[in-house]
């Protein structure tokens, strides 16, 4: 924060240039860095921490911050509600629901770690009460914004090698694909904080149930603006053709889906489990 804060007040205005750059010129960061115009602009090291400082301080976006219940299949989502009232149309759903790909293991390592915590808790206090996955789903829940923010750049050297296979340019090293995908993953994070800051803002004024709603709408308009912006940076740095441009901003954004899925889901269920 601090380091933030001496960036942004710098009187030589950088950070500024280099915001507003980073909106209105996409791909002109890029193709600086990588063709030697640096000291001009904020590096891209420093762009990237100042915008997941801003995702840090702000409320976490859901689909960045799965909760335990997003993570396990139904069977497990039950039994850490064991006692509670359910609808029996909801455990009948719940039964048969088995989350994402890697949920069945995430449930099978929370059975684990639930049947040993147990265990030892009676081995030291047979007094004690028992160890439930109920506990195991607070403690989960109790940490899994923070890491989640703090696990989101884990999307960008997988985006580096989707832009290398998109472009396999002989001029252009992994390291300069690096830079565009932070680059690129930095305005996806700003953008994401100025569509969600009206959400946030009405979520004090008007229905719980219509701003949650909203949620959805605005990430799918995230993801809009992005291809937008991801198309012209493509024309910048890389010189294609707008159908190229276009295309490799939508397989991008495909590749930056499956990232999510399937690299960034599990990682962050089994950081956050190695945590608690």
């Amino acid at each position: 924060m601090r380091d933030a804060l001496g960036v942004l007040t710098n009187l030589d205005g950088r950070a500024w240039r280099t915001f507003i750059a980073l909106v209105f010129r996409p791909g002109a960061l890029s193709k600086d860095y990588v063709e030697g115009r640096r000291v001009y602009w904020l590096s891209p090291i420093a762009l990237f921490l100042i915008a997941n400082l801003l995702f840090f301080l702000s409320p976490p976006i859901t689909d960045f911050s799965l909760s335990f219940e997003d993570q396990v299949t139904g069977e497990t989502v039950l039994a850490a509600n064991e006692g509670e009232p359910v609808s029996a149309e909801f455990e009948a759903f719940l039964r048969g629901w088995r989350g994402q790909l890697h949920s069945p293991l995430a449930s099978q390592l929370v059975e684990r770690r639930v049947e040993a915590r147990n265990a030892r808790q009676q081995a030291q206090d047979p007094q004690a009460g028992r160890y439930s996955v109920a506990d195991y789903r607070d403690a989960y829940n109790a940490v899994n914004s923070e890491v989640s923010k703090l696990l989101i750049g884990l999307h960008i050297p997988f985006m580096a090698l989707a832009l290398a296979a998109l472009f396999p340019s002989r001029r252009l090293f992994y390291a300069d694909q690096f830079i565009v995908a932070l680059h690129i993953f930095s305005f996806f994070i700003i953008l994401q904080q100025l569509l969600m800051l009206p959400a946030r803002i009405a979520s004090g004024f008007t229905d719980a149930g219509w701003v949650s709603a909203s949620f959805g709408y605005l990430l799918l308009t995230g993801l809009l603006a992005l291809a937008v912006h991801m198309a012209f940076a493509f024309r910048t740095v890389y010189a294609a053709a707008w159908w190229r441009a276009a295309l490799s901003s939508l397989a991008l954004i495909a590749a930056l889906l499956a990232i999510h899925l399937l690299i960034y889901r599990p990682v962050q269920f089994l950081v956050i489990h190695a945590l608690i």
